[in-house]
C-alpha cells in the first residue's frame, strides 16, 4: 500500500531542490591558513583538455592569465619549456611534488597553477547553449599546500536565444573566479 507524501515533505524537496539548482554547479575553495595570492609570482601550466573539443584547454589557460593580468592580481612567470612540460606531467596527479617545489621557491616563484578542462561545448536543447566546465589548483612553492582551488561546471542559461559564444561565456566564468576570489582577501 502506498503512503501519502505529507505536503511539507513535498515542499522542502522542491526548496532544497531549487537551491541546487541556484547554486549553478560553481564552486571555489581557499585553505583557511592561506596565504594571500596578491602579488605573488605565479607559474600557470596550461589546463590538461579532458574534452573532444580542441584547444579547450589551451583557452581556458588563456582566460586566467587575461583575468589575472587585467585584475593585476598576481605576476605571472614562465619557466623553460622542458620544466613547463614536466610540471605539467606532473600536476596530472593532482598535486606536485616537494622536490620540484623547492627549486621553483628558489627561483622566487610563489606559487604554480594548473587544471582541468572537463567540459567546453554547445549543448542542444530548445536553442544551442554553451557548456563549460573546468578544476583548478594552485600550490604554494613554499609550503607545497593548496592556496586556491576550484571547480565550475554551468550551462548558459539562456532560454530561446544565446548571445555569449562559448569563448565569451569561458571569460566570464574565468572573471567571476578570479573576482571572486581577489574579494576573499
Amino acid at each position: 500500500m502506498l503512503r501519502p507524501v505529507n505536503r511539507f515533505n513535498r515542499l522542502a524537496t522542491l526548496i532544497l531542490l531549487a537551491g541546487i539548482l541556484l547554486m549553478g554547479g560553481c564552486g571555489t575553495t581557499r585553505s583557511n591558513e592561506s596565504e594571500p595570492i596578491e602579488h605573488m609570482f605565479v607559474l600557470l601550466l596550461p589546463f590538461k583538455n579532458l574534452t573532444s573539443t580542441p584547444n579547450a584547454g589551451k583557452t581556458v589557460s588563456a582566460l586566467f592569465v587575461s583575468s589575472i593580468t587585467v585584475n593585476h592580481a598576481m605576476y605571472l612567470t614562465s619557466a623553460d619549456t622542458e620544466t613547463t612540460k614536466d610540471l605539467a606531467k606532473m600536476a596530472e596527479s593532482g598535486t606536485l611534488p616537494e622536490n620540484i617545489l623547492e627549486p621553483l621557491a628558489k627561483e622566487h616563484i610563489d606559487a604554480v597553477m594548473f587544471g582541468n578542462v572537463t567540459e567546453y561545448e554547445y549543448r542542444s536543447g530548445l536553442s544551442t547553449e554553451p557548456l563549460v566546465g573546468f578544476t583548478w589548483k594552485m600550490i604554494s612553492t613554499r609550503t607545497g599546500r593548496t592556496i586556491w582551488a576550484g571547480t565550475v561546471s554551468k550551462l548558459d542559461s539562456c532560454f530561446w536565444v544565446c548571445h555569449d559564444t562559448l569563448t565569451e561565456f569561458a571569460k566570464n566564468l574565468v572573471d567571476r573566479e578570479v573576482e571572486k576570489r581577489l574579494s576573499e582577501e
